[in-house]
């Protein structure tokens, strides 16, 4: 999902940006849709899959959790890729979101800073987000194994490999705020203890940060599930497009305020089925105030209306407000690499068009897709 104002292109997200720029009408939240080889409807089988690599690595101890265990960008997109060890320190960098992705991928540590969409939510100007994006074993293996984690190796294998990752890849990316600048975003948090109690936090670089947000993405369907989650404190939450979730949620549907943006939307209280799930995986209680937004499956209705499917922090705050044009699918199909092994201007150059809606084959022509990961994008623009 990409930044609106962006003159070339945005960086990697398990997301991206989108409008009705080429699109046949305007778009509507996106609706859940079934998952292949399950009987399940996508509501739910993100939320499962959710509990699972939310749950503690190591039992007894409240982080890290799983996702926080697998391979980051910095891990996989690299001369020298490792997989790294479970107790490897916790390192965010810059929203590649905001920044224009020329500069590839962004150093680590040194990366929390004040987001371009600040005003969208009303978060302090003085006040910063840092993020991480990881990916499982199974999509980390598929990718360098195949030498897919430089543009060289990339090159090498353009005209003879289609790349379909395993069924068993996740991406999950999250963005993270200090507890300090939490608290100045929302003065009812008034202290870390209340902090501790609602949100997940964990440490980098010697600062506690809590998460804000998640996006999601699974290879079950050849066009990925995907997924957005918020804190239920985010103010903007259901802005613009509302929420929706069949499964978890008590009330499944949350209409947007679009008379007081910012006026926040209270606690998204769980069906008891998925608490169940949180007990049998042993998920801390803060997991309870997480919510889901809605997933995603496909790029448009039946009628060929787009979906949209945006996160009030990720797209909002640090996209600039793109909450109500934003399609993971619509963004992400254009991922893809040319013969040298970099991505190709003509894809890279959809993204400031923020594409929703079936995809334009002429963007393509000549480059190999990357199986909707934009993190081939992280070593540069050819």
């Amino acid at each position: 999902m990409t930044r609106l104002f962006l003159p070339v292109l945005l960086g990697v997200a398990l997301s991206c940006a989108a409008s009705a720029a080429h699109s046949e009408s305007a778009g509507i939240r996106a609706k859940q849709g079934p998952v292949d080889g399950t009987s399940m409807m996508s509501d739910e089988y993100i939320w499962r899959e959710f509990v699972k690599f939310v749950r503690p690595y190591d039992k007894g101890r409240k982080s890290p959790v799983l996702f926080e265990t697998w391979a980051s960008d910095h891990d996989t997109f690299s001369d020298t890729p490792v997989w790294p060890s479970p107790d490897a320190e916790k390192k965010l960098q810059l929203s590649l979101q905001s920044t224009d992705g020329h500069g590839g991928l962004q150093p680590i540590d040194v990366a929390c800073t004040q987001p371009p969409g600040a005003a969208t939510g009303n978060f302090p100007p003085t006040a910063c987000i840092a993020e991480e994006t990881k990916r499982n074993k199974p999509q980390w293996d598929y990718i360098t194994k195949n030498g897919l984690n430089t543009p060289a190796g990339r090159a090498k294998v353009f005209d003879t490999l289609n790349i379909q990752m395993p069924a068993t890849a996740i991406s999950v990316k999250g963005d993270w705020t200090p507890v300090e600048d939490l608290m100045k975003w929302l003065p009812r948090l008034d202290s870390r203890e209340k902090v501790r109690e609602a949100y997940y936090t964990n440490t980098s670089g010697g600062v506690e940060y809590a998460l804000l947000s998640l996006h999601v993405s699974t290879k079950q369907n050849p066009n990925w599930v995907w997924g957005s989650f918020e804190h239920e404190n985010n103010p903007g939450r259901c802005d613009f497009i509302g929420c929706a979730d069949s499964f978890g949620a008590v009330k499944p549907v949350v209409d947007a305020n679009l008379r007081d943006m910012n006026a926040g939307y209270g606690a998204c209280a769980k069906t008891p089925v998925l608490l169940e799930l949180f007990r049998q995986e042993g998920l801390d209680e803060v997991w309870t105030h997480y919510c889901m937004k809605a997933t995603m499956t496909d790029y448009t209705t039946p009628g060929g209306r787009p979906f949209v499917l945006g996160n009030s922090v990720i797209e909002g705050i640090v996209g600039n407000g793109t909450v109500a044009a934003s399609s993971c699918i619509g963004c992400h199909v254009y991922a893809s690499f040319d013969a040298s092994g970099k991505v190709a201007p003509a894809a890279s150059n959809m993204l400031p068009y923020n594409p929703t809606g079936r995809p334009l084959e002429q963007p393509l022509l000549g480059s190999n897709k990357f199986d909707f990961m934009w993190g081939v994008i992280t070593q540069g623009v050819k």
